[in-house]
């Protein structure tokens, strides 16, 4: 019902300014210039409309899994709207989803190049470059955006950016952050967990992994980065078991035991975060 009814909407809107035209009114007619002013005013309005419209139907479908549907609605919006930054913006987030980096960034570059301050487009554009493979290139467009956006999925994405570049110091401050706002989100926890495991604070890695793993809402993804956590700090298999999803195979619970150890022995920061892979940003 929803989809339908917010189509219709698009629809119409769509129409705005396509009624048959009236002859000018011999009482008062307007100097053209005015009637011009109105007419852009109007239609722009209806653009906008019309862009919203669309960008909510994107977001049901894409909530449906239809991506590449969603996506063709993203770009008509960002036409209707006249290609707003607001627009663009929504585009790249969609275009990052389904990691397609390239059209990501040129999304995010097109907002920037309209509202150089918009934060959400920097923070898009951060990110997008971090999952390109060019985090350095990322980091300050996120240093600069995520205190302005100031959500802890802003910092958790900093902080992941900072974590691969062996930041870790950098990174926990950021993590720190984004639990302040979102003290919930066992993304970010589990993040502050592998960086501090990765800088070597073995109490404070510890004591997040057992923290999270008495968590309710901890899921399989989670559990096995905290077997990875307890591995960094060198902790035993048997602790390691007790934080693990139950499905977890011995043999997969010491591969991930192996990896980590593998890691620990890594002396360069920047590379040890490498080796550790992605994280959840």
């Amino acid at each position: 019902m929803r989809v339908s009814s917010l189509l219709t909407l698009a629809l119409l809107a769509g129409c705005a300014g396509c009624a048959t035209s009236l002859p000018d009114s011999p009482v008062a007619k307007k100097p053209d210039s005015l009637v011009a002013k109105k007419d852009d005013a109007t239609n722009g309005e209806a653009g906008q409309d019309v862009g919203k419209s669309l960008v909510e139907l994107a977001d049901d479908i894409e909530a449906h899994g239809s991506s590449e549907t969603a996506l063709s609605l993203y770009r008509q919006a960002v036409a209707a709207s006249g290609n707003a930054p607001a627009a663009n913006v929504r585009l790249g987030d969609a275009y990052l989803r389904v990691n397609k980096t390239a059209p990501a960034i040129e999304a995010y570059r097109a907002a920037l190049a309209r509202d150089p301050d918009n934060a959400d487009a920097q923070l898009g554009l951060g990110a997008a470059l971090a999952q390109q493979g060019t985090p350095e290139k990322g980091l300050p467009a996120l240093i600069k955006a995520a205190p302005r956006v100031d959500t802890g999925a802003a910092y958790n994405r900093l902080g992941v950016v900072q974590t691969m570049l062996g930041r870790f110091a950098d990174a926990e401050a950021s993590f720190d952050k984004g639990r302040a706002i979102a003290p919930d989100d066992l993304d970010i926890a589990t993040n502050l967990a592998l960086a501090a495991a990765l800088a070597g604070e073995t109490d404070k890695a510890a004591g997040l992994a057992d923290e999270i793993a008495q968590s309710a809402a901890a899921e399989p993804r989670h559990r096995r980065n905290l077997v990875i956590v307890l591995g960094l700090i060198g902790r035993s298999g048997a602790e390691a078991r007790a934080v693990a999803p139950r499905e977890l195979s011995q043999r997969e619970l010491d591969a991930l035991l192996s990896r980590a150890g593998s890691i620990r022995g890594i002396a360069d920061p920047k590379v040890r975060a490498k080796a550790l892979g992605t994280m959840r940003g």
